[in-house]
């Protein structure tokens, strides 16, 4: 089976989920991918509050299960934080590059933040993602929360992480792009 880890803060851990091993997003990505027929298994790499520092700080031991495939989903808690732009890229990029260089493929989800920080912020913030995929040779998936941010019906009451629904849709969007790099990792093993 494909190993394929999925790397990220609370929005990966499932966060206040009443049962994360079966609803936050690597669990419904396993499902969905078994349901397609690719022998997977896909583990949840996701710490609750991490910036992109913590992350990049604890990547080593992540990579030691030799995962086929890594989903980077990261960046939020850096603007909660106001930690520099230029800073989340390289360490975005950085992350994505070590998961190469240890033989697995990787992907970067886009992320966006509140307008309330400003548009023209915004927009330098959301152009941070596919540059660092370019600069990484990682896959680009799309806004992971499209559908789901700001809708009541798919949070939890803080408003802020997916409820089960929520995270259903979250892999809807986000699906295309990882079974994309599934395939190609299988081209390569045959």
């Amino acid at each position: 089976a494909l190993h394929v880890l999925c790397f990220g803060d609370s929005l990966t851990a499932g966060k206040d989920l009443l049962d994360p091993d079966r609803q936050s997003y690597p669990a419904v990505l396993e499902r969905r991918l078994k349901e397609k027929g690719h022998s997977v298994r896909v583990t949840n790499a996701g710490q609750s509050g991490d910036t992109s520092f913590d992350a990049r700080a604890r990547l080593d031991y992540s990579l030691t299960d030799r995962p086929d495939l890594v989903v980077i989903c990261l960046g939020s808690n850096d603007m909660f934080q106001g930690k520099r732009l230029e800073d989340l890229e390289a360490n975005l990029t950085d992350i994505a590059r070590r998961c190469r260089t240890a033989g697995a493929r990787a992907v970067i989800c886009r992320m966006r933040i509140f307008v309330n920080f400003g548009f023209g912020w915004t927009a330098r913030y959301e152009r941070i993602f596919p540059r660092a995929a370019r600069a990484a040779g990682a896959a680009l998936a799309p806004f992971p929360l499209e559908g789901v941010a700001a809708q009541p019906s798919m949070n939890l009451p803080d408003g802020i992480h997916p409820n089960p629904a929520g995270y259903e849709k979250f892999v809807d969007n986000i699906f295309e792009t990882v079974e994309e790099e599934i395939k190609a990792i299988q081209r390569k093993k045959r």
